[in-house]
C-alpha cells in the first residue's frame, strides 16, 4: 500500500470516528436538557459550517476529534461564565463527558462484533500508551486494512481512540471526567479553569511518538514475514484474543 493511500484511508477513518462520537455527544447532550451553540467535528480552522435549528455545525479538514459548545445561560455569581452543561447534575455531567467514548466503542463493536470490539478496546489501554512499539502496531494495523477490509480496520481504530481518550491526561476525557467526579464530590468550582501545561506536554509527546511510530510504518508497509497468514497473525494480534476464529 502506497504512502499516501494509507494516509488517506487513515484520514477517511478519522472523519467517520469523528462524525459518529460527534453525533453521538451531540444526541445525548440534547436527551440530558444540555442546549447546544456549536457542534464541530474538526479541530483548527472550519471549512465548512452551516445553521440546523440555531445550532452551528462546524467542518474541517483537521477531523481528528469532535467538540461542543453549550449554549450560554450569562454570567454566574462569581462572575464566571454560565452554560447549560453545568446546570446538570453530576450523573448526567458525567455522562456527557463519556458519550464520546461510548460512541467510539459502539463504532467498534458495530464493525467488528461485541467480542472483537471489546477485546480491541481492552487492549488498547496498553497499546496506545507503549509508544515504542508504535511501528510494529503501525504496520500491523495497515496488515489488518489489507486483509479483513475497511470496516474492521475502522473498528480498530475506534477501539484504540476509545481507550486513548479514557486515559486520565488533560485534555482527554478520562481526565474530565475525574475532574468533573472531584468538583461535584467536593462542590468545587471555580470556573473556567485551562488545561494543565503538565497534561498537554504528556499529551503532546504521546502524539508525537505516534506521529513517528506512523512515519515509520508508512515507510515500511509491509510484514517482515512475507504472505498472507504473517498479515493475519499481526491482524489478529492487533485486535486481541476475541479475533481468532
Amino acid at each position: 500500500m502506497e504512502p499516501w493511500m494509507a494516509l488517506a484511508w487513515l484520514w477517511l477513518m478519522a472523519t467517520v470516528i469523528s462524525l459518529v462520537s460527534g453525533v453521538v455527544m451531540a444526541l445525548v447532550c440534547w436527551s440530558v436538557g444540555a442546549s447546544l451553540s456549536e457542534i464541530r467535528f474538526h479541530v483548527g480552522p472550519p471549512l465548512l459550517s452551516f445553521r440546523i435549528r440555531g445550532v452551528k455545525w462546524s467542518f474541517g479538514f483537521l477531523n481528528f476529534g469532535a467538540s461542543v459548545t453549550f449554549e450560554a445561560l450569562g454570567i454566574r455569581r462569581d462572575g464566571t461564565d454560565n452554560n447549560s452543561f453545568l446546570q446538570l447534575p453530576l450523573i448526567l455531567r458525567l455522562i456527557v463527558h463519556a458519550s464520546t467514548v461510548a460512541g467510539m466503542l459502539l463504532l467498534a463493536v458495530a464493525c467488528l462484533s461485541p467480542a472483537r470490539g471489546l477485546a480491541a478496546f481492552t487492549s488498547g489501554f496498553e497499546q496506545v500508551v507503549n509508544v515504542p512499539l508504535a511501528q510494529q502496531r503501525v504496520v500491523a494495523f495497515f496488515s489488518l486494512l489489507r486483509t479483513e477490509g475497511f470496516w474492521p480496520a475502522l473498528g480498530v481504530l475506534s477501539a484504540k481512540l476509545a481507550a486513548l481518550n479514557l486515559l486520565p491526561l488533560p485534555p482527554l476525557t478520562g481526565y474530565m471526567m475525574l475532574r468533573e467526579f472531584w468538583r461535584g464530590l467536593f462542590r468545587s468550582r471555580t470556573g473556567n479553569e485551562g488545561v494543565p501545561a503538565w497534561g498537554m506536554v504528556l499529551v503532546l509527546l504521546l502524539l508525537l511518538g505516534w506521529g513517528h511510530g506512523i512515519y515509520a510504518g508508512l515507510l515500511h508497509p509491509n510484514s517482515k514475514q512475507p504472505g498472507l497468514g504473517a498479515m493475519f497473525r499481526e491482524a489478529r494480534q492487533l485486535i486481541g484474543t476475541a479475533a481468532e476464529p
